[in-house]
C-alpha cells in the first residue's frame, strides 16, 4: 500500500478488504478457467465490472495480469488492446511507501505515476468515439479505470457502489499519504454524494467512528447488539479514550452498555450465569451483582443451586440470604416444610422458622401423628430452641421407647 509509517491508508484498507470482502483472486482464476482464450475472456460478461472492482480495492497485480491476458482478444479495437497493456505496465509501476522512506521522497514518485496517468488519461480520451459514433466499451472501461488510478473524484463516485469502496478509492488514489485526522474530512465529502438517511446503522455506526464522533458510535453500536457496544466501550476504555463520552453521557458509557448487556442475559436460560458476571465488572460489582442475583427467576432446585453456587464465589451474603429466604417462602407455600426450615436456617431467620415449627405443632395437635421427625431433628441441632418442638421430640422418643 502507498504511504508511510504515519498513513492511515494500508490500515484502512486492510479493515475494509477484510470486512467487506474485495474481489478475489480466485475469482479471476476462475473466470480465465471457464474462459481459456484471450477471445472468450472477452465475451465474458463479468469481465469488466470485475475489473473496476479490482481497481476500486487497489488489487492492481490481479487486475494488470487480466488486462494482458485479454489484450490480444479479437473483439477489442486496436487503441482498446494497446491501452488495455499500458494501463497493466503502469498499474505495476504504482508506487509504494515503507517506513523507511521520507515523505518527501514518496510524494516525489507518486507525482511522477500521476503524471504519466494524466498523459494517459488525455491520450485515451482523443480516441473515444464521439457520442454519434459507434461505442468503444472495453476501451471506455480502460478510460474509466485510468481515471479513477489518477484520482479523479467524479470517476470514483461513478464507479464505486458504496461509500466504503470509494473512501478506499480516495485513499488509495488521492491521498496516499493521508493521516487518521484526514478521515472526518475525507468521509463527509464522500457520503455527501449519498442519501444518508437511508443509509443501514452499521453505516451509520462506522461513518461516526471515521468522523471522531465516538459518543455517537457507540449509540448506534448499542443498536446494532448489545454486546458490541459493551466490548467497544469496554475496549475503549482500556485504551483511554472514553472520556470525551464520560462527558456527553453524564453517566459511565462502559458501566451503561455492560450493565445493559448483563441485565438482558439475566432471564436467559443458558446466560444468566453469564449475565451476572458482567454486572461484575462494572464499578458497582459486586454490590450489582447482590441486586440482580436476586431477580433470576429460579424455576427448579438445580437451578438454585446453580445460582447459590455462584453467590458463594463471589461472597454474595446479603444475596444469598435474601435468596434463602425467597426459596424458604417458596417451599413452605408448597407445603415443603422441611426444605421451607432447611432455607430459612441457612438465611438464620429465625422467626420464619418459628412460624413454621408453629404449623407443625398445629398439624400434630390436629391429626395426632407425627410428622417431619428428621426435619425436626433438624432444626433442633441447628440450635434453634423452640418448646414445642422440644415437646415433640421427647413425645416421638417416649413412644419409641
Amino acid at each position: 500500500m502507498p504511504g508511510l509509517s504515519t498513513s492511515i491508508v494500508p490500515h484502512f484498507m486492510g479493515w475494509l478488504n477484510f470486512n467487506f470482502p474485495a474481489p478475489l483472486a480466485e475469482e479471476g482464476q476462475r473466470m480465465l478457467e471457464d474462459s481459456p482464450s484471450a477471445d472468450a475472456l472477452a465475451d465474458n460478461a463479468g469481465l469488466w465490472p470485475y475489473l473496476k472492482k479490482l481497481a476500486l480495492r487497489g488489487h492492481l497485480t490481479t487486475m494488470a495480469n487480466m488486462l494482458e491476458r485479454i489484450a490480444p482478444a479479437k473483439q477489442l479495437s486496436a487503441p482498446a488492446s494497446r491501452w488495455a497493456r499500458e494501463l497493466a505496465r503502469i498499474s505495476r509501476d504504482m508506487p509504494l511507501g515503507s517506513d523507511e522512506e521520507t515523505a518527501g521522497s514518496f510524494n516525489a514518485r507518486w507525482r511522477l505515476w500521476n503524471s504519466e496517468l494524466q498523459s494517459t488519461a488525455t491520450a485515451i480520451r482523443s480516441l473515444l468515439p464521439a457520442a454519434t459514433e459507434p461505442p468503444d466499451a472495453p476501451l471506455e472501461v480502460v478510460y474509466s479505470i485510468v481515471d479513477v488510478l489518477r484520482g479523479n473524484g467524479d470517476a470514483m463516485s461513478a464507479m464505486g457502489e458504496t461509500w466504503q469502496d470509494i473512501m478506499g478509492a480516495t485513499l488509495l488514489y488521492s491521498e496516499p499519504t493521508a493521516q487518521a485526522d484526514r478521515l472526518p474530512t475525507l468521509t463527509t465529502e464522500v457520503t455527501d454524494g449519498f442519501q444518508t438517511d437511508d443509509f443501514s446503522v452499521l453505516d451509520k455506526a462506522l461513518v461516526a467512528l471515521l468522523n471522531h464522533d465516538l459518543p455517537e458510535f457507540l449509540v448506534y453500536c448499542s443498536q446494532i447488539e448489545p454486546w458490541l457496544a459493551a466490548h467497544i466501550a469496554d475496549t475503549m476504555d482500556h485504551i483511554n479514550i472514553l472520556e470525551i463520552c464520560r462527558k456527553v453521557f453524564g453517566v459511565d458509557p462502559r458501566d451503561h452498555y455492560v450493565l445493559a448487556l448483563g441485565e438482558a442475559y439475566l432471564s436467559h436460560e443458558d446466560l444468566w450465569r453469564v449475565g451476572l458476571e458482567y454486572l461484575g465488572a462494572t464499578k458497582a460489582g459486586p454490590h450489582m451483582m447482590g441486586e440482580y442475583a436476586v431477580r433470576i427467576p429460579i424455576e427448579s432446585d438445580r437451578k438454585a443451586e446453580q445460582v447459590l453456587r455462584l453467590c458463594d464465589k463471589h461472597k454474595l451474603e446479603r444475596a444469598t440470604d435474601r435468596i434463602h429466604r425467597q426459596l424458604g417462602r417458596q417451599k413452605w407455600q408448597r407445603g415443603r416444610l422441611g426444605a421451607a426450615i432447611e432455607h430459612f436456617a441457612q438465611a438464620r431467620d429465625h422467626a420464619s422458622i418459628g412460624q413454621v415449627c408453629d404449623q407443625l405443632w398445629t398439624e400434630f395437635r390436629e391429626s395426632r401423628t407425627l410428622t417431619y421427625g428428621p426435619t425436626i431433628d433438624g432444626v433442633l441441632a441447628a440450635g434453634l430452641k423452640h418448646d414445642r418442638l422440644l415437646f415433640l421430640t421427647r413425645y416421638r422418643d417416649f413412644h419409641a421407647c
